[in-house]
């Protein structure tokens, strides 16, 4: 695709977790796995913001009428984060980082900031709300000759983590709660899929600098605001590997290049955005073989179906690899508790016979040009999501929606929720603003570490490694103990290339999922200088214990 062509524009936020206590507690920053100490459950509904207005989003969330169910532990949980206490007063190591990270991006700092409320009643915070602080503006950050604006950086509590359902509720950790996060978000200048990650690769850069940002999978996420001339802006949340960001943007790209194709193929049948009754057609499948009508029907539930008209053969094409406009609405439908939706691009098939199929396009008057869907759920939650279906219908007229996304790990996005606006935000009344003197900014600067690129350049020279073995050392979770281990006086490259190519190619060649412990590789270097064997047996060692770690 001519990425320039098509108008590209795509934007990075990044949510970065600092390795210090929670933000509004004393709690440490930790995760869970077990039996956690207590469970609350709660209810959640929105409120209007500081503009008076609901937001979309949260309506949406409210309107699904989920109950939640939080697990906590008494080692770093407390009534903070079960919203049962006022906040402490933020995290005064926390928000010297986010200014350490915005001197580094030379923004402009405000000399005062203010904690607002974020209004979030999917669940990820027990109070319906997440709290945020807007600290700096007006960065600027120069990526091999791409000047990339940074408008804003914030300092926020990171969510609970979903962790599945029990008994009809969503089940959350508490334990990751209040974690701070750093949110630095760009300006939508990324034209190409790569600009994504070396944009976000030097932004990584940035915060490893401060060497005060927690490291592994899990404590970064990046989020894509990406959008093409004909389309429309839409959110791709939690894009956790850096390596992926080309394929999420070629995705989404695709996605709303197919979408708008759509849009020119119902312009070209005269559609009309349309106000579809759906019908219950529970009768018509009493002796259905599909396992999911059966199902259905054993358990008393109600089968709806609704006509699309002018939408035949267009539900079934094919938006970005193995998603269709067909699985789009069946998201919509999801978002409000169904399990899926049969479409009539797709069938007959999964034990829908064409009879079946003729029979219903005739209870529907459907035409040559109709399409139709099909959803079996309890009456209340059937409604719901055949209503939320058609008005994914609907939007197609239109081309793209404007919309969050979910990210996924082979590259696609599942839909999340309406974009979220401005709607809300309202303020924190149970803390004050934070100052940022000219004092205490000029003794920051004193601290200011080196640029990456500049530290990178120093490793090489200093402990004569390539350019490349530097960079790869640095940014990777072996650099402190890259330091500490040149101590022993083992040759700087074999320590660099050890703890990067050796250990991996190690890993890969057993197959292990075995981690290995930083005093395994203290000890193999110990004894590499100590004479007991040579740096030949270094291979064979790794996968030893990555066999039998415990054999160290």
């Amino acid at each position: 695709m001519d990425y320039r062509k098509l108008g590209l524009k795509a934007g990075l936020e990044i949510h970065q977790q600092l390795d210090t206590d929670k933000l509004f507690c004393k709690c440490p920053s930790m995760l869970k796995e077990g039996e956690p100490n207590f469970k609350i459950k709660r209810s959640l509904r929105p409120v209007a913001g500081e503009t008076g207005v609901i937001d979309p989003a949260a309506l949406q969330a409210y309107l699904r009428g989920h109950s939640y169910v939080y697990h906590g532990w008494s080692d770093c949980n407390c009534l903070v984060e079960a919203d049962e206490q006022p906040p402490y007063p933020i995290n005064s190591e926390a928000m010297e980082t986010v200014h350490l990270v915005s001197l580094l991006l030379n923004c402009h700092i405000f000399d005062e900031a203010f904690v607002m409320r974020k209004t979030v009643i999917d669940g990820s915070n027990v109070s319906g709300f997440q709290r945020t602080a807007l600290v700096a503006i007006d960065g600027e950050l120069d990526v091999d000759g791409l000047i990339v604006k940074v408008p804003s950086v914030s300092i926020e509590e990171d969510a609970a983590r979903k962790i599945g359902e029990e008994e009809g509720n969503i089940v959350y950790n508490l334990d990751r709660l209040g974690i701070p996060l750093i949110e630095m978000a760009t300006d939508p200048c990324i034209r190409t899929p790569d600009e994504a990650r070396k944009v976000a690769r030097a932004l990584g850069d940035i915060l490893r600098a401060t060497r005060k940002v927690k490291r592994g999978i899990g404590t970064i996420r990046q989020d894509l605001n990406i959008s093409i001339k004909e389309g429309a802006r839409v959110e791709l949340k939690g894009v956790q590997e850096l390596n992926m960001l080309p394929k999420h943007v070629e995705n989404e790209v695709l996605r709303q290049v197919n979408l708008v194709e759509i849009r020119k193929a119902l312009r070209d049948r005269c559609a009309k955005k349309f106000e579809a009754k759906p019908v219950d057609v529970t009768p018509l499948f009493k002796l259905c073989k599909a396992n999911v009508i059966k199902s259905a029907i054993e358990k008393k539930h109600i089968i709806l179906a609704a006509k699309l008209p002018d939408f035949k053969m267009l539900l079934g094409k094919e938006l970005q690899p193995g998603r269709r406009l067909g699985s789009e609405m069946s998201d919509y439908a999801k978002a409000f508790g169904a399990k899926g939706l049969f479409h009539s691009d797709e069938l007959p098939a999964y034990g829908i016979t064409e009879e079946e199929v003729e029979t219903l396009k005739k209870k529907l008057e459907c035409t040559d040009r109709d399409a139709f869907i099909l959803i079996a759920e309890h009456k209340d939650c059937c409604e719901k999501c055949i209503n939320a279906a058609i008005e994914r219908a609907n939007m197609a007229i239109d081309g793209v929606p404007e919309e969050t996304r979910k990210a996924q790990m082979d590259g696609t996005s599942t839909y999340m929720r309406p974009l979220a606006g401005g709607a809300r935000m309202y303020p924190e009344t149970d803390l004050p603003s934070i100052p940022a003197t000219t004092k205490y900014l000029n003794e920051l600067k004193k601290k200011l570490p080196e640029l990456p690129w500049v530290q990178i350049e120093k490793i090489g020279k200093k402990y004569k490694l390539s350019h490349e073995l530097a960079e790869t050392i640095y940014r990777s979770s072996f650099y402190d103990l890259f330091i500490e281990l040149i101590k022993t006086k083992a040759d700087p490259t074999l320590i660099a290339t050890t703890l990067t190519a050796t250990l991996k190619n190690a890993q890969k060649d057993t197959e292990s999922e075995v981690e290995l412990s930083e005093d395994h590789l203290r000890a193999l270097f110990s004894s590499l200088v100590d004479g007991k064997f040579s740096k030949e047996a270094i291979p064979k060692i790794l996968e030893k214990w990555f066999k039998k770690p415990a054999a160290k």
